[in-house]
This record gives structure tokens, C-alpha cells and sequence, in this order.
């Protein structure tokens, strides 16, 4: 209102002018708003895709039409009214149907030939047979005991329906072979086909027929000017057949569409067991305790050496405290790689390899770039304030204590975090004194070692990522405020 009054109050050319400058403060805070969006997407979108891949199956991501979210598509469960059979070979003892008597047909070698009799009866030693192959003909009698017979088998292919068979501990879905008399039936096992049939004191009324069964992919189908959203059934040549949810009992809908035109319909399905599956592969308790323990003991290390350190640059006369403070600092163009080769042997000498010591005690000792940090900062906190303590009959420690570090506390933060976050991402010290295969490595190793084993699965390897940089995140959002002070005053203001 106060603008509105301003700008209604002056003349004509000031109102001009006041326009022209409102509309230039709208178009830079909007336009400097637009890059700043431009640049969060450009910068959180790989971390966008890692979360929305390890929440996918396989499944989704091999589908070249899955959205960036982690959705599949939505399906109906359509029951057929066809009923489900299977079909086997069905190898049992021959039977011969002889005037109104079922015999067991047998194989009778005779003359080096293999014959199929059916045995009438025994008499004696005397067995009486009837040619299965000619039952009209005269009985014919041999000589063979019963005991040596063979029984004749034939393979028969047989097409049973299945049923949803529960009786007793018979529990399962079984083909119905046969129905017997007196409520009696014979069925068959179809994940044990070489099995013989079994028989159950039941009738195929009993049990219920089972329906063949399908999910089918929903798509949104335009029809007569509106959009419904169908279950296709099948697919032709010159269109398919849908099926509508919402009335099952309906004849199936054939239309003259390309159903790779058709939109599908999707809906939300996060697999968030992809983290557990990377968390149980990886060890992931055991490896984030490890790396914990090495950033944290080591951080706070670095941040007490480089402050006595600094503190002694900067509050006490040393002689040729310059020259010393040049040399510290000549050591950070010294790549660590010359070193590594002697240090490796100094610590194998002293049995320090395989443990944590050459990654935790080495930063007790100082780094140039932390004491550089903490001394730019200490330079500017005021003399008066130590003389002040000094009056007070502080010695030197009781003023590092209750001066110096209380003003440093943000810079002491940026060091510590600093040091943290190098320390969790670091890969190539652990691999080189903990081992790549040993138990005690830290999670940037094990990532590595994960990485090899399932490169060919996306979402675990996402999963165990979005595991590995949790904390480095969490550490960012919630101590931005301190981490960023402590940057900015180190490095800009000092």
C-alpha cells in the first residue's frame, strides 16, 4: 500500500521512473529466483535418481516406459472361465477287457519274441493265457510260474483337469485322473509326474475346479470420446480385446486400437527391501561403525593438534615463527603419494597394518591446512582479551580454554567437519592398511567390493550408495548454519 501510495502521489515523470524501477527489481528478483531453482535441480537431480532407483525392481527398471518415480503398472486379476488342466504321460499296467473280466496282460517271450497275453488263470504249474492281440482265439496254456512274468506297461497321455484338492494333510492343486466308485477318486501330482497316481476317499465334488488365472496390464483406452481404463485380454492383428473392472461378468470389448499407442495405467510401488538387501550384502552395521569410529576419533585429533598449533603461531614469540609457518605450508603442495611407500613400511615394521592406527593417529600430529584455518581465524580475535585473562592470573592453557577456543568455535567446527567428511569419503588409505577383503574395512571399501559384485543391478547399487552418504548429508543439513559460518569466516572475513 505504502508503494501504491508513493507511486499515485508523484508526477507523471516520477511515476514513469518509479515503474520502470519496480518492474527492474521484479524481473532481476524473479530471473535471480529462476537460476537459483535451475541451479538446485541441476545439482540435487543425481541424488533425485539415486533415490528413485533404489526404491525400483528389476522388473520396472528394464520396462523402457517406467516413470523416474518408482511405479508399476496396474493390473486386474481376470479368472478365466476355462478351467486349468494339464497334461502328462500317464504309464501304468495293461488291462485286457475279457467278456466282462479285466486281465492283467503280461509279456511272455516265445520264440525270441516279445508277446502280450492276458493271464486267465493258473492251474498248477500250468498258467492259461488269452492273446491280447486276438481275444477271439482259443486260450493257450504254458508253462510259466506267475512269479516270472513281466507285467506289460503302456504309456497313456492324458489331459486331467486340476482341482483345488483339500482333505486331511492332502493339501495342493491335483489333476483328477479317474473317478472310482463309492465316492472314490484317482489323482495325480503335477509337480511329481513320475509319481504314481493316489487315491482319496472323496468325490470330485468335493474339491473345486481351478480357473485358469491371469494379471492383466491396465491401459487408458479412449472410447466414444471419453477415456476408460480397460484390462487387456489378448491382442490381433487388426485390434484387441479389453475387458472392463468395473463389470466383469461383460463380454470382452474388442476395439481397433494399436496398443502400443495406449498410455498404461501406473501406480506407486516403492520396493524400500532394496536398502535391507544392500544393508545385509555389504554388512552395513559393522562397516558404518568402523568408518564412525575412524572419522570421528580422527576428526577430533586433527581439530586439538592443529589448535595448539595455531595457538602457538599465533600467541606466543617463537624465533622464526614465519619461516616455520612457511614450511607447514610448503607441506600441502607435497603429494601424499611420495610418501605412502616409506610410510606403508614404517607401519608394517611396527604391526600397524590391518588396524586402525595409521588412520587415526597420524592426524594427532597436525595438518597445514587446518593450522592455517585456525591461525587466520586466532589473529583476529584481540590481544586485550588474553592480557584481560592474564590479569586474572590465567596461565597460558586456562586461556586457550576460556578465550581463545569459546571465540574459535565456529572455525573449530569447519575444522572438524572438514576433517569428517574427508575422512568418511576416504577410499584409498583404508584399502591400502585395512585391506580390501578384511572384515574391519570401512564403508567406502565395502561400497567399492558391492559395486563389483552386483554391477548388474542398478537398485541395490543405488540403495547401498544412499546408505553411504546419509550421514555426509545428514551432517550438511543440520550443521549448515555453523559449517558454512565457519567457511566463511576462515576463509572470506579473516
Amino acid at each position: 500500500m505504502e508503494r501504491l501510495r508513493g507511486f499515485l502521489s508523484n508526477d507523471n515523470v516520477n511515476q514513469r521512473g518509479y515503474l520502470k524501477r519496480e518492474v527492474y527489481q521484479v524481473l532481476g528478483a524473479g530471473t535471480l529466483l529462476m537460476i537459483m531453482v535451475g541451479v538446485a535441480i541441476v545439482y540435487l537431480s543425481p541424488l533425485v535418481y539415486m533415490g528413485s532407483t533404489a526404491l525400483k525392481t528389476e522388473g520396472q527398471l528394464s520396462d523402457p516406459d517406467d516413470p523416474i518415480v518408482p511405479m508399476s503398472p496396474e493390473t486386474y486379476h481376470y479368472v478365466s472361465p476355462d478351467v486349468e488342466t494339464f497334461r502328462y504321460t500317464y504309464r501304468h499296467s495293461q488291462m485286457l477287457d475279457y467278456q466282462g473280466q479285466q486281465l492283467p496282460v503280461y509279456d511272455v517271450i516265445q520264440q525270441g519274441k516279445i508277446l502280450k497275453y492276458a493271464l486267465l488263470e493258473t492251474r498248477d504249474n500250468v498258467s492259461v493265457f488269452i492273446d491280447s492281440e486276438n481275444p477271439d482265439a482259443a486260450p493257450i496254456e504254458l508253462e510259466i510260474a506267475t512269479e516270472d512274468l513281466k507285467p506289460s506297461l503302456v504309456n497313456e497321455r492324458l489331459e486331467v483337469n486340476l482341482y483345488n484338492v483339500s482333505y486331511e494333510d492332502v493339501k495342493g492343486k491335483f489333476g483328477l485322473v479317474e473317478e472310482l466308485e463309492g465316492n472314490r477318486t484317482l489323482w495325480m501330482n503335477p509337480e511329481a509326474v513320475n509319481d504314481p497316481p493316489f487315491e482319496l476317499p472323496i468325490a470330485a465334488s468335493d474339491a473345486d475346479i481351478a480357473r485358469n488365472t491371469q494379471d492383466l496390464i491396465m491401459y487408458k483406452v479412449p472410447i466414444d470420446g471419453e477415456t476408460r481404463e480397460l484390462a487387456l485380454l489378448e491382442t490381433g492383428r487388426r485390434g484387441a480385446k479389453f475387458l472392463d473392472p468395473k463389470n466383469p461378468d461383460a463380454e470382452p470389448l474388442e476395439l481397433d486400437v494399436r496398443v502400443r499407442g495406449l498410455e498404461k495405467v501406473w501406480k506407486l510401488d516403492p520396493h524400500p527391501e532394496n536398502f535391507t538387501d544392500a544393508m545385509d550384502a555389504i554388512d552395513y552395521v559393522k562397516l558404518f561403525g568402523n568408518t564412525l569410529f575412524i572419522a570421528a576419533v580422527s576428526g577430533l585429533g586433527a581439530m586439538v593438534s592443529a589448535t595448539l598449533v595455531a595457538y602457538g603461531f599465533t600467541r606466543f614469540n617463537i624465533p622464526y615463527a614465519n619461516i616455520l609457518f612457511l614450511i607447514l605450508l610448503s607441506t600441502i603442495v607435497l603429494p601424499p603419494q611420495v610418501t605412502q611407500i616409506p610410510t606403508y613400511i614404517v607401519y608394517n615394521k611396527i604391526g600397524w597394518i590391518g588396524t586402525f592406527f595409521p588412520l587415526i593417529v597420524p592426524h594427532f600430529f597436525s595438518n597445514a591446512y587446518n593450522v592455517f584455518l585456525l591461525r587466520q581465524y586466532m589473529m583476529g580475535i584481540p590481544l586485550d582479551m588474553d592480557e584481560a585473562a592474564r590479569v586474572d592470573g590465567a596461565n597460558p592453557f586456562q586461556i586457550l580454554w576460556y578465550v581463545i577456543i569459546p571465540a574459535a568455535r565456529p572455525a573449530l567446527v569447519a575444522v572438524y567437519l572438514f576433517h569428517f567428511l574427508f575422512s568418511w569419503n576416504d577410499f584409498q588409505q583404508p584399502l591400502i592398511y585395512l585391506g580390501g577383503g578384511s572384515g574391519n574395512t570401512v564403508l567406502a571399501v565395502g561400497l567399492a567390493n558391492f559395486t563389483r559384485i552386483y554391477s548388474s543391478q542398478q537398485n541395490l547399487m543405488m540403495a547401498a550408495g544412499i546408505l553411504t552418504m546419509l550421514v555426509p548429508l545428514a551432517v550438511f543439513f543440520f550443521a549448515q548454519r555453523i559449517f558454512m559460518q565457519g567457511v566463511v569466516i576462515t576463509g572470506v572475513e579473516k
